[in-house]
């Protein structure tokens, strides 16, 4: 089952990627009157809920690191696939 190990690595780096792009628009407009901050599902928060340390946080730690680790499962399911095509040759 390979196709659903990438397919899953490559919907989490599609999520890892919104939730940064979320977190540093938030940052960048944090002292815009009003705001209210984005949530990654593209609803909006109420205004002047936002959060900085928890933005800086999940934008330059949790995202990052959720990305590195989906796209190490991506290579991983691709080195897989061309040991299995390997053997069956």
């Amino acid at each position: 089952m390979i196709a659903p190990a990438a397919t899953s690595a490559a919907l989490g780096m599609r999520d890892a990627a919104t939730r940064f792009d979320t977190a540093a628009h938030n940052v960048a407009n944090v002292s815009t009157t009003p705001f209210a901050p984005l949530r990654p599902d593209a609803s909006r928060g109420a205004e002047g809920t936002n959060d900085v340390a928890a933005e800086l946080v999940g934008g330059t730690i949790l995202a990052p690191a959720a990305y590195s680790a989906n796209a190490t499962m991506a290579r991983v399911a691709d080195e897989t696939r061309g040991a299995l095509l390997d053997v069956l040759a």
